[in-house]
């Protein structure tokens, strides 16, 4: 079998939800924050929106608790004056150096005093520190400062824009950002797909799915570009919280507005509903693609592959790669390592090595996650010689064996009971020294150790373990000590228990050693059982 194998390789107004907070749909939302509007008229300086009341509602924003170094609110007055004071030159010149050291909070009041004095500020540094304040989740004081910037004519970048929708979006506050990105293009920044996408998907998960297609449709009328990311975004959670048919719904609703989905939009719609394992969707998914005249790629398929492994349907697996064969859909990477690890996983061994040889045909070449995949199955066959064989050939390719390859070689050699083999390759990985044997090596080793009634090699990987500050189980220790006091080896049994409550990951119930001396009691080793109680008790373990 193995011969072939090659190793060498709803209709509702959103413009009347911004005007109306109180609407009931958004009743969830809060509604004292102050709303967020451009004087946009003239790109002229605007003096009547920035008043004392602006920065002393500040005060009243939210407390200062998340910011790294503290400043009083109270002590504003003072700096203001000395703000008040200067050119627009020096105040430039503070707000610059406040923005260096991290200082947002004075820097914020700074802007809102040059405003106030028809002075405009330094337009690089009010990018800087409405970052910074959006980073502190000082939402709303980043909004003012921006509202500053763009009075005195400066326009921010979409980046800042997108930072600022976006947490705002993040603190629930959807019509605020609502009637951000509607500013934007006044300000001479217009939204673009993450702006849409930030708010799109705050809508969806407060369960405003009306809303959210109703913004979007109204987006789209006012001539925004049918993003397709925006409407597999829209799509996919809709998926997820109202279900396939009304997803569909919406696709056909967005479909008169001129936006169209993609192979992206139905491949994330399957992933969703090949998930829940409700293949029916995933057919009325796969009938709605069709009927628009575009064909599954090889994304899709792969994605339908992986579920129907993962539930076990195999007759469809079969379908599936008849249907890409027939249509010329060739399978990548990613979908030999799905066909080759589901059919591993339920025992087709001469399959998933069919599926290897025709993907190393096509020039593919096998990562050490195939191999690793393959050496599992084949090592669970029995077939150990054949698992060393390919382990020696991969040292002389371009893609050496690594610590998980030699662990699973070991194991498979272990429950084999071929301890020999087993302890030669480890031995031979030490030698080498390339990779360092962990906590995994060991446990196989003392596993088959164990069962091939090794106890005293079983206690010195054991030792070695303890040395290496690996990990044991607790019932390695309760089957070593066990079958130690079985062949009346008691000082290798007390041995064994000292490491065990001198481990760092010693059992603190008392119940375990309970269970260990009964079970020793049980099977005729009274002496051994009262002599570890009596070492316990010493030990103050019990």
């Amino acid at each position: 079998m193995l011969q072939n194998l090659n190793f060498i390789s709803d209709q509702l107004n959103l413009s009347s939800l911004v005007s109306h907070q109180s609407h009931k749909p958004w009743t969830r939302i809060t509604t004292s924050q102050k709303k967020y509007h451009h004087s946009l008229q003239c790109r002229a300086i605007c003096l009547d929106r920035i008043t004392d009341s602006r920065v002393d509602s500040w005060k009243r924003n939210k407390t200062e608790t998340n910011f790294p170094e503290r400043h009083s609110e109270d002590t504003s007055s003072t700096s203001n004056r000395i703000f008040v004071n200067n050119n627009e030159q020096t105040n430039n010149d503070l707000l610059q150096n406040l923005c260096k050291k991290w200082e947002l909070l004075k820097a914020a009041r700074l802007v809102a005093v040059m405003t106030r004095r028809n002075q405009i500020p330094h337009f690089d540094s009010c990018i800087k520190l409405i970052r910074g304040l959006i980073k502190i989740d000082y939402i709303d004081r980043a909004s003012e400062v921006l509202e500053s910037m763009v009075m005195s004519g400066g326009v921010p970048d979409i980046i800042t824009y997108n930072m600022l929708v976006t947490g705002l979006c993040k603190n629930k506050r959807i019509i605020t950002a609502v009637n951000l990105l509607e500013g934007m293009s006044l300000s001479g920044c217009p939204p673009d797909v993450i702006t849409y996408n930030a708010i799109i998907r705050v809508m969806l998960e407060h369960g405003y799915i009306h809303q959210a297609v109703t913004f979007w449709k109204n987006q789209l009328s006012k001539g925004c570009p049918p993003y397709t990311s925006t409407i597999t975004v829209l799509v996919e959670l809709v998926c997820k919280s109202r279900g396939v048919i009304r997803a569909i719904e919406i696709l056909q609703d967005l479909a008169v507005d001129g936006c169209y989905p993609d192979l992206v939009t139905y491949n994330a719609m399957i992933n969703v509903a090949s998930k829940r394992g409700n293949f029916g969707d995933t057919i009325l998914i796969l009938h709605d693609l069709l009927s628009r005249g575009m064909e599954p790629n090889t994304a899709m398929y792969t994605t339908l592959l992986h579920s129907f492994f993962n539930h076990g349907y195999l007759d469809e697996v079969d379908e599936i790669v008849s249907i890409m064969n027939e249509r010329s859909q060739f399978p990548t990477m990613v979908t030999y390592n799905i066909l080759i690890k589901g059919f591993c996983k339920f025992g087709f061994l001469d399959r998933a090595i069919g599926f290897f040889n025709k993907m190393v045909s096509l020039n593919y070449s096998p990562d050490i996650i195939t191999y690793n995949t393959l050496l599992r199955a084949i090592c669970d066959a029995g077939m150990t010689d054949e698992s060393l064989e390919i382990l020696n050939c991969l040292k002389d390719s371009n893609t050496p064996p690594s610590l998980v390859t030699y662990n699973i070689v070991i194991d498979g050699l272990a429950k084999k009971g071929d301890m020999k083999k087993a302890v030669g390759l480890y031995q031979k990985i030490i030698k080498e020294n390339i990779i360092v044997p962990d906590d995994v090596t060991h446990r196989c080793l003392i596993w088959g150790f164990c069962h091939a009634d090794m106890v005293d090699e079983a206690m010195e990987i054991l030792k070695v373990m303890d040395k290496n500050s690996h990990r044991a189980t607790h019932s390695t220790y309760k089957y070593i000590i066990h079958k130690l006091c079985e062949y009346q080896k008691l000082e290798g049994a007390i041995q064994v228990l000292k490491m065990l409550v001198s481990s760092p990951y010693k059992p603190y119930s008392e119940k375990f050693y309970s269970d260990m001396l009964s079970g020793l009691a049980t099977n005729g080793m009274n002496n051994e059982a009262k002599e570890l109680h009596q070492k316990l008790i010493e030990w103050k373990t019990i």
